[in-house]
């Protein structure tokens, strides 16, 4: 049976305390869904106090987040917001966005459809 036949049911994927415990000077990605068939990708991103993800612009996808633990401020082409404990933001595909993490860091848990992985070999011929 392959991976898209095959029927998945609900399963506990994490614990946030246990995600939020993780090393005050910890960077990147410190959770992300594992499920490997799935139609999201879901992630926790720490940022150190001080540090930051640099002006970028985001994916060709829609993406959520949700402030976790922290503070900080989103930087946008139009406006700064400001990011707090419970923040829930909608980032519209392909905008441009900067996080700057407050004093006590920046967590947030992200959520998108899930990115295409590379594929190799050729691609579908077009009729």
């Amino acid at each position: 049976m392959n991976d898209s036949t095959h029927k998945q049911f609900p399963q506990l994927v994490g614990d946030v305390a246990e995600v939020l415990s993780a090393p005050a000077d910890a960077s990147g990605s410190i959770w992300k869904l594992e499920p490997h068939t799935r139609g999201l990708d879901c992630n926790v991103i720490a940022i150190p106090e001080g540090e930051e993800i640099a002006k970028h612009e985001g994916p060709d996808l829609d993406v959520v987040i949700v402030v976790l633990d922290g503070s900080g401020v989103l930087e946008t082409e139009e406006e700064t917001i400001a990011l707090e404990n419970g923040s829930m933001v909608w980032l519209p595909k392909l905008s441009v966005r900067r996080f700057v993490a407050g004093e006590n860091g920046l967590r947030y848990f992200s959520v998108h459809t899930r990115k295409r992985g590379l594929q190799i070999g050729r691609p579908p011929a077009h009729d």
